[in-house]
This record gives structure tokens, C-alpha cells and sequence, in this order.
């Protein structure tokens, strides 16, 4: 099947891509849980130096290192599927809207870690992409793009591929990073930024696609 993207480029390098009722105290048990997840996972938090003062988590939702790929999420979705397709695709893009950072019926890092951490936008990517330098390299043997902030801290983005159908393509050679954005030109499309040794860039894709989240939070 051909797929025709279309590309919203936001880099100076860019890719060449291939391709609840509840109780009163079951609520504050609730709010509490989600507090302490979000102080837990501080500690994970990378301070670039990016003008907006925005954070960067130093390892995918679902991993436990830099280097592990973590789950693949269709652009709203906060479960992994066995398939990625039309016909298991679940969300609720009208309700998901333009933009669902922060949501936590749509936005699994939101979910996941609690407080203000959150799914990158478009343009918090678009920061990061030009305000870093990237360097293709390999840690424990896993390639990926290095992001290097104008302060010297960096974070490693794992070439993890992209999640269709039953299978996973382009691991090794490429990441695929789901944003909170939707594609503004496409109904139906999401916006992810795509890394490979050529640089890092933002493309639109059929939103039913399995790809990596990365969190992010303001200081």
C-alpha cells in the first residue's frame, strides 16, 4: 500500500523519510497517586536550556532506559494495540481535537506520569529541533539521535520504527514520535517528528500508525 504523507517540515535538517463515580477519597486517593507519579519521574526530567524552559523525559513512555523503544501509540491513544490499523483504531479524533496535550483521555504520558508532564506538541518539537544539535550514534547498542541543548545536556531519541498492521518498520533507521498535533491540511492525520542520521523533521501520518512518546513539562 502506498502511503502519501504530507510534510511539515520544521527543521534545518530534514529526513529523508522512506517510507469514573467515585468517592471523595477515592478522588484524593486518586489526585495523590498522580502527584506522587509526577515527583517520581522528576528525576528523568532534562533541562536543555530551550527558551522556553521546557523539559525533556530522558527515555520513552513505557521504557525504562534511554535506549528501549516503550510502547507504540496510535496518535490519541493511551493503550498499545496488537494491530495498527483502521479497523483497531479506537479514538475519538473530533473529541481529541487540534490539539489533546495534557488530556489524560487522550494523552498517555499525561496519564502516565501525572502533574504537568504531557505528549510534545508541534511546536515543542519544532524547539527542540532548532534550537539542538543532533548526533547520530549508538548506545548499548541501540542507534538514535542525540539532541544536544545550547547548555550541553543532551537526550537520546532510540531509532524504534513505526508500529502497522502487526509489524514494525524502519527500526534501526528511523523513530517515529508521536505529537499531541494534529495535521492542520489532513483530516485523519497526526503530526510526528521523525529522526533518522540525516536530522530530525515533522511529518504528517495516518494517525491509526503505532509510534514512541517522549514527555515533556515546563520547569
Amino acid at each position: 500500500m502506498t502511503i502519501n504523507k504530507h510534510f511539515l517540515y520544521a527543521a534545518t535538517a530534514l529526513l529523508s523519510v522512506a517510507f469514573i463515580s467515585c468517592s471523595n477519597d477515592d478522588d484524593n486517593d486518586s489526585s495523590n497517586s498522580s502527584s506522587s507519579s509526577s515527583v517520581a519521574f522528576d528525576s528523568h526530567a532534562i533541562d536543555l536550556g530551550l527558551p522556553s524552559g521546557n523539559l525533556w523525559a530522558d527515555q520513552n513512555v513505557g521504557a525504562n532506559a534511554p535506549e528501549e523503544f516503550g510502547g507504540y501509540y496510535a496518535w490519541g491513544a493511551i493503550v498499545t494495540y496488537t494491530s495498527y490499523s483502521t479497523d483497531t483504531y479506537v479514538v475519538d479524533t473530533d473529541a481529541a481535537g487540534a490539539d489533546w496535550g495534557g488530556n489524560p483521555l487522550f494523552d498517555i504520558a499525561t496519564l502516565t506520569y501525572g502533574g504537568n508532564w504531557r505528549t510534545p506538541s508541534y511546536s515543542d518539537y519544532n524547539e527542540l529541533i532548532l534550537n539542538t544539535t543532533k548526533e547520530w550514534t549508538t548506545v548499548n547498542d541501540v542507534k538514535g539521535l542525540k539532541f544536544i541543548g545550547p547548555n550541553g545536556n543532551s537526550i537520546f531519541f532510540p531509532a524504534a520504527g513505526y508500529a502497522i498492521e502487526e509489524g514494525f518498520q524502519r527500526v534501526g533507521f528511523l523513530g517515529a514520535y508521536v505529537s499531541s498535533t494534529a495535521d492542520p491540511g489532513y483530516v485523519g492525520l497526526g503530526v510526528r517528528t521523525e529522526i533518522n542520521a540525516g536530522g530530525a523533521g515533522q511529518a504528517g501520518y495516518y494517525s491509526y500508525q503505532g509510534g514512541s512518546v517522549r514527555g515533556v513539562k515546563r520547569k
